[in-house]
């Protein structure tokens, strides 16, 4: 499709039906192109690349996205890896983040809201996926807010992740097996 430039002039003269269809046609060709541009995940393209398009069309459109590094819960991988493309939003991109990560890639989501949209995603994920036990962990980094390249992005995704694993193995020790903790009533004499 080719857009051309016309004068306020030359636009009035034509009728607002015309001009009105020109508008849907463009509208529709930038969402096939943007439906067509966004990888799903097994399409061969990795997480360097899909970054490096998601910083590009930050750039020349100012779109925001949030990386996320997310954990898979008890090695069922290719289960969450479905789980999680079922449950993002249409746009955000699910694929392979190494190391047995999972990444996912969520367009329009600027800092203030990335922990909610990343953690939203793992919670519908999680419970798609039937999975029990923890909440896995996620490492998260936005662009702009966190970085414009796409190493800063993984770097800090990558340093969130490893804070959140630490903290979760640091709250393991406290855990009672099932058991009830023991319990001094406020009242004993209405025990």
């Amino acid at each position: 499709m080719e857009v051309e430039r016309a004068s306020v002039g030359e636009l009035a003269e034509r009728p607002l039906s015309d001009r009105l269809r020109e508008l849907e046609e463009l509208f529709d060709a930038a969402v096939m192109e943007l439906r067509n541009g966004t990888p799903v995940a097994g399409e061969g393209l990795d997480l360097r690349d899909a970054l490096e398009r998601a910083i590009e069309r930050h750039r020349t459109l100012g779109m925001p996205f949030t990386l996320a590094l997310l954990v898979p819960p008890d090695d069922s991988r290719e289960l969450w890896n479905d789980a999680l493309t079922r449950a993002a939003d249409e746009g955000t991109v699910v694929l392979d983040g190494g190391e047995g990560l999972t990444a996912a890639i969520l367009p329009g989501v600027r800092p203030r809201e990335a922990e909610v949209a990343v953690d939203r995603l793992r919670a519908h994920a999680w419970s798609a996926a039937g999975c029990h036990g923890r909440l896995p962990a996620a490492g998260r980094a936005s662009c702009p807010g966190d970085g414009e390249s796409a190493d800063a992005l993984l770097t800090l995704a990558h340093e969130r992740l490893r804070r959140m694993t630490d903290a979760a193995v640091d709250r393991s020790r406290f855990e009672r097996d099932g058991r009830p903790a023991p319990v001094t009533p406020l009242y004993p004499e209405l025990g």
